[in-house]
Order: C-alpha cells, then structure tokens, then sequence
C-alpha cells in the first residue's frame, strides 16, 4: 500500500517517519547538504509523491506543492516531471554511493576483503532501511518511467561489480590460488542482490531488507570463493 500524501505541516524527511538509528544519523549531514537547496526539495519532493501516488499519478502542482515552492521555480530547475524524476535516481544513486564511501573509510586500513564487501553490503540495505522512498524509486520505480532513469539505476549496480572486482582483486593478491574470475560472474552478484532487494520492498517494504544483510553477505563471499577461505583460516 502506498502512504499517504503527508500534510503540509508534517514535512517528513523521505521515507516517512524521522530516520532514527543511529546509522541515519551518522549520514544525516551529507544528506542535508545534497536536499536542502530548492532543487533538492524538488528531487525529496518528487521522491515522497511517487512512494505516495505512483509516477504516472504524481503531477507537477503535487510535486511543487510539497516543496513548497512556485512552478516558475520548478521549471528553472527541470524541463518537464520526467527529467525531476531521473536527476532524483541520480540523487538517490549518489546517495547510496556516498554512505557505502563513508562507511567503508570508518574500516581499519588492512581490512579484509570479507570484511569490505560486508562492509559496503549491509551499508546498502541500511540506506534501503533508512532511505525508503528513494530506494523503492530507483529499484521498482525506474522501471516504469524511462530509460535514462533505468541507465541511473544501472549504474549503481555496476558500481557494486566493480568493488566487488576490487576487493576480489586485493583477495588475489593476498592468495594466488583463487582462480580468475571473469567480469561478467561478478557483475551478476549486484544483479541478483538488486533483485532480490526489489522483490522483497515490493512485497514486505523497505524495513524488511536489513534482515537480509547476512544472506546478502554469505553469498556474495561464497560466489568469490571467499566464504571456504576464511572458514578454513577460522
């Protein structure tokens, strides 16, 4: 079910109620930065209404509405509803980008590769967690409305093949014996954890993906090879 439109007096941050955990807070900052202008009230603004209405119900005054600002404003920052929906994929994918960065920095700097992919796996399903609305708009919502809002979400995903290429590269050069593996083994990784994430908000919503951080993690280091290596080295 979607949520209903909040009130104007409300003026929830995306996603519904405040984020609370101690990992929303950790990240609220950058958050900030990225929303607080008018054209990111716009983006927080478009996100909130397609969680609510659905992109085909959502209008321009909707959108405008919300952020509380005139549609002259609006059409300084964006051409049409279509381009505000793909810069907000953009903005949702940046985010996600960005905590996976910060949290991996927090990491000590010889951290294993074991420990960096669960490191960047359970930094995503807690931004799905804490960041509801964009996560159902890049994962469910992209599919519906155009193709550069699809290439964005596309991008996000080959951005997890490619650190998982880099920390199973690291894995290599600490054990010669793991065999090569070719690009498009580890591109499928990301696609089937993407996957499953979407099938998951769509059925039970984005609460529920944190829960699947531990599974996310198992297979991603057993389809490295990783997951035997380090059980044998415990």
């Amino acid at each position: 079910m979607r949520r209903e439109l909040a009130t104007e007096g409300t003026a929830p941050t995306a996603g519904g109620a405040e984020p609370s955990s101690g990992f929303a807070d950790r990240h609220r900052a950058a958050r900030d930065a990225v929303l607080v202008s008018q054209r990111g009230r716009l983006i927080e603004a478009m996100v909130e209404c397609v969680d609510c209405k659905g992109y085909p119900a959502t209008t321009l005054t909707d959108i405008v509405a919300r952020a509380r600002v005139s549609r002259s404003t609006f059409y300084e920052h964006f051409a049409n509803k279509e381009q505000c929906f793909v810069e907000a994929v953009h903005t949702g994918v940046d985010i996600v980008a960005g905590r996976i960065a910060e949290e991996l920095a927090q990491l000590a700097p010889d951290a294993d590769p074991t420990a960096r992919i669960a490191s960047i796996v359970v930094t995503f399903c807690e931004t799905v967690a804490t960041e509801p609305d964009f996560a159902r708009l890049i994962l469910v919502e992209s599919f519906k409305v155009n193709q550069q809002a699809v290439d964005y979400r596309d991008l996000a995903v080959d951005r997890f093949a490619e650190l998982y290429r880099i920390f199973y590269h690291h894995a290599r050069q600490a054990d010669p014996s793991l065999p090569e593996l070719s690009d498009e083994l580890i591109t499928l990784i990301p696609d089937a954890i993407g996957e499953r994430t979407r099938r998951v908000i769509v059925a039970d919503g984005p609460a529920h993906v944190p829960a699947l951080a531990p599974l996310f993690i198992d297979f991603v280091t057993t389809a490295l090879g990783l997951r035997t290596r380090s059980d044998a080295a415990g």
